[in-house]
């Protein structure tokens, strides 16, 4: 009877440690989740720091943009990366990255709401 006791004791404390450990790692894996995750999505006055421009260039890249696609019905090249919800816009870090090298190679150019190309 002092055996199966034993063995019980045992049990119990392996099980606790076991419960306690993978309850750490999980706490600090999420932890690291919601470290990674601002910054990837940036807000017009972000993006507009990260670029360097006022908020207004930044808008009047937008509407360029968005002008010739709807005028011509095609625009050639990588877009402004960015997605509306509801009336707020919201931009793509990595993908304004790969917009930047493509509007740079190209010398695309942003005349009086008009995108030079």
């Amino acid at each position: 009877m002092k055996f199966n006791s034993l063995s019980i004791i045992i049990s119990a404390l392996i099980l606790g440690v076991s419960i306690i450990a993978g309850c750490t790692i999980i706490a600090n894996h999420e932890g690291q989740i919601t470290e990674q995750a601002p910054g990837e999505i940036l807000n017009i006055e972000q993006a507009a720091a990260y670029l360097d421009l006022s908020e207004k260039q930044v808008n009047l890249i937008i509407n360029a943009e968005q002008s010739k696609l709807q005028n011509s019905g095609s625009f050639s090249g990588k877009m402004f990366p960015y997605f509306k919800v509801g009336s707020d816009i919201f931009i793509s870090k990595s993908g304004l990255a790969d917009w930047i090298n493509e509007a740079a190679s190209a010398r695309r150019e942003y005349v009086f709401g008009d995108v030079m190309q």
